[in-house]
Formats: C-alpha cells, sequence, structure tokens
C-alpha cells in the first residue's frame, strides 16, 4: 500500500497540467464556500449583536408569568420598585456582566396638536443605556440625559410622519397602570435610527422617571442584562435562576434567543440558501474534476496495461487512482483554504457596502469572517469531491483487459 501511495504521489507531480486543472477546480469551489460562508456568518453575528445591543440585550428578567400573560395584561405583570432593585444587585454582583439597567414599556399616541401616531417605547435610565444602545444610530440632535426629565428620542420614520424637527414639543397620550388616561409633554432631543423602518415608524425612547409619571407607578416592565461575552448567555441564565430561587423571587429570565424571532428566520432562510449553494458548488467541482480523470484514464491506458502485465490487481489499480484523487483533493483544499482566507481579507478590508436589506433603513459594510469549521470543512469537500468523482475512472481503468490496454502502446 505504501508502494501504491508514493506512485499515486509521483503520477500527480508527473502529470502537472492535468493535476492544476483538477486543483484549480477544487480550489474555486473551497475559495466560494469560505467566502460565501464568511459572509453569512458576518451577517449572522452583525444583526444577533445590533438586536441585542439596540432592542434586548442578552438576558432580560420579567415578573413570572410577564411571557404568556403580559402582552394581554401588562399591568399586572410589572416588576416593583423594590424587587427590581434586589433583582439589579443580584445581577450586578454576577461575573461577566457588564451592565444592568431597567426599562419600562409602554404604547400610546404621539401628538403634534394636528394629528397624532400610534406608538410603542421604554422608559429607560439614560446613562446606562447610552452604553448599552451602541447599535442605536442618532441622527440628529443629542442623546437622552438624565437630568434632563422630559426629553425623548424618536425613530426617523415618525419624526418623518408627523413633521417633527429636534427641540419641538409634542403630547404623549398613554393609559396609566390601572387603565386610567393620562398625557405629559415631552422635548425632542434626538431623532433616532435603529436600522428598522418598523421600529423606526413608532419608536419613542424616554427618560424612565418621565413614563413612571405618565403611567402613575413607579413599577418596571423589565430588567436587562448585557453580558461582556455573547457566548455566556445560556451559562448566566443558568447561574441567575439559581440565585433568583434562592432568594425566593418570583421571576422569569429569557435569553436573546427566545426574544429574536426575526434573527432566526433569517438565520433559517440564509443555511437554506447557503445548503443549496453549496451543493451546487460541490456538483460543478465533482463534474469539473470527473471529466478530467476520464481524460487521464485514456491517456494512460497503455500504462495501465503495463502495470495489470506486472502483476498487479485490479484493486490495486483502484486505490492506485483514488490515492491520486486524495492527494489531489489535499493539495487543492490547501491552497483553496490559503486563497479563501487571503479573499476573505481584502474583500474586509476594501469596505465595500451593501444596500439596506428589505426592511432596513441603512446598508452594512461587508465583512467575511474566517471560519474555522469553514476552513476544515472546504477541505473536507474538497477530498470527498475528488474521491467521489474519481470512483467512476478509477473502476474503468481496473476493470480493463491487460491485452486491450496493452494495445495503445
Amino acid at each position: 500500500m505504501i508502494l501504491i501511495l508514493k506512485i499515486a504521489f509521483l503520477n500527480v507531480l508527473r502529470n502537472r497540467r492535468r493535476s492544476l486543472i483538477t486543483i484549480l477546480a477544487i480550489v474555486f469551489g473551497s475559495v466560494s464556500l469560505i467566502v460565501f460562508g464568511g459572509f453569512v456568518e458576518s451577517m449572522y453575528d452583525g444583526l444577533r449583536e445590533s438586536m441585542i445591543r439596540s432592542q434586548l440585550g442578552h438576558l432580560q428578567v420579567y415578573k413570572k408569568g410577564f411571557s404568556e400573560f403580559g402582552s394581554v395584561e401588562p399591568e399586572k405583570y410589572l416588576l416593583s420598585a423594590e424587587t427590581t432593585r434586589q433583582i439589579m444587585r443580584i445581577v450586578e454582583n454576577q461575573p461577566g456582566v457588564e451592565i444592568v439597567t431597567s426599562r419600562l414599556n409602554f404604547s400610546g399616541l404621539l401628538s403634534n396638536g394636528k394629528s397624532s401616531v400610534g406608538v410603542f417605547g421604554v422608559g429607560m435610565d439614560a446613562d446606562q443605556e447610552a452604553l448599552m444602545n451602541s447599535s442605536v444610530k442618532i441622527v440628529a440632535g443629542d442623546d437622552l440625559f438624565t437630568e434632563d426629565l422630559e426629553s425623548a428620542l424618536i425613530g426617523e420614520g415618525l419624526a418623518q410622519s408627523l413633521g417633527i424637527r429636534v427641540g419641538d414639543w409634542m403630547t404623549l397620550l398613554a393609559s396609566t397602570a390601572d387603565g386610567a388616561v393620562n398625557a405629559v409633554d415631552i422635548k425632542v432631543a434626538g431623532i433616532i435610527s435603529t436600522g428598522m423602518k418598523e421600529i423606526d415608524d413608532r419608536v419613542i425612547r424616554a427618560n424612565r422617571l418621565h413614563i413612571q409619571n405618565l403611567m402613575v407607578t413607579d413599577s418596571l416592565t423589565r430588567v436587562l442584562v448585557l453580558l461582556e461575552k455573547t457566548e455566556t448567555t445560556a451559562a448566566a441564565k443558568l447561574s441567575l435562576e439559581k440565585v433568583f430561587a434562592a432568594h425566593q423571587l418570583d421571576v422569569e429570565i429569557r435569553t436573546w434567543s427566545d426574544l429574536a424571532g426575526y434573527y432566526h428566520k433569517v438565520v433559517r432562510m440564509f443555511t437554506s440558501v447557503f445548503g443549496f449553494i453549496k451543493i451546487i458548488v460541490v456538483v460543478i467541482v465533482i463534474l469539473g474534476i470527473a471529466n478530467t480523470m476520464m481524460m487521464a484514464v485514456m491517456e494512460r491506458t497503455s500504462e495501465i496495461g503495463t502495470i495489470r502485465a506486472l502483476g498487479n490487481t485490479r484493486s490495486e489499480i483502484l486505490a492506485l487512482f483514488l490515492s491520486e484523487a486524495v492527494y489531489l483533493g489535499i493539495m487543492g483544499g490547501l491552497c483553496g483554504i490559503m486563497l479563501g482566507v487571503l479573499a476573505a481579507r481584502g474583500i474586509t478590508a476594501a469596505d465595500l457596502m451593501m444596500p439596506p436589506p428589505p426592511g432596513g433603513t441603512e446598508g452594512f459594510p461587508i465583512r467575511i469572517m474566517v471560519v474555522p469549521d469553514l476552513l476544515w470543512e472546504s477541505i473536507g469537500l474538497g477530498i470527498l469531491a475528488a474521491v467521489i468523482s474519481s470512483i467512476y475512472p478509477s473502476l474503468k481503468a481496473s476493470r480493463l483487459k491487460i491485452v486491450d490496454a496493452l494495445r495503445f502502446v
């Protein structure tokens, strides 16, 4: 077997043109998978972190039952001020926690005196949110400050629909915690973009105390936790659940993944697309290599006859051609990895921009992540494609009769 491997390696080096064509086919497949797969992974990463740092945080703590009944009767599932303070003290003492903040959800009507638009939003701690919401872009005006109690940030689409400018005073109408109707004036401190049009058309972000005054309550909807690393989300949730149970707190925890339905739909769609592209690339590579290997068998018919005449068995001929395919797959895969990584780095460094996605308001730079799993997958697919495409030519070569093969000498 060692002799067959040596001969196969020498044959690969001897037939340079044919070997180069085969290697280039594998390189094409490997680079395609690395670049497109890296682009898809960068999209997943960017969308995930954008949602975490603009809306969801890594963990959200609610009063128990909120996820099931909170949308119907939100006023019954608010966290009291004391419970909120206790939760925040516990979370702040946990390892790997970056930011802890609280929010009060609300919905209502925003009026400029002539027309009104239905809105939703949050009352929040301005200082903490300024650190957390790195993915929220202020397109006009300034950020919120705690001392400017009546100030608020509104979505870009909402500002356009009501003709709002920075510095304008608006009236915000909403239901209180006990079901009455209340209104407060707000001053537009800034106009923001979250990158999602549906949100920008309706969103308001205001100081927590002002919204609590509007809703006549000191309770809050949720506590948000931003971790240092997204990968620690599951472990942090389990740890907090144990601590909360030990303190007999009647709360529930939901991760960003539990709340990010849109993200999971995007992932499922692009995973299907990437899988389909993989199949197309592999088929193209297999057909290209199979054509080259069939030509190799035809050109080496006399050589095969000579080898068989020297006493080599059909299985040894089959092993010889398959070994050559493995060598070509390894060489092509390694070259593909190197060129794929260079292509990924080059495209990322070029700072090319993509147009806004459906439902989005801003384009984003093209980033190609170098994913180790994809590198291994690309070399594996290269070897697999080379072997699969060589099976039929190898069988054909091994079944040649000695007499017929020697006629080509």
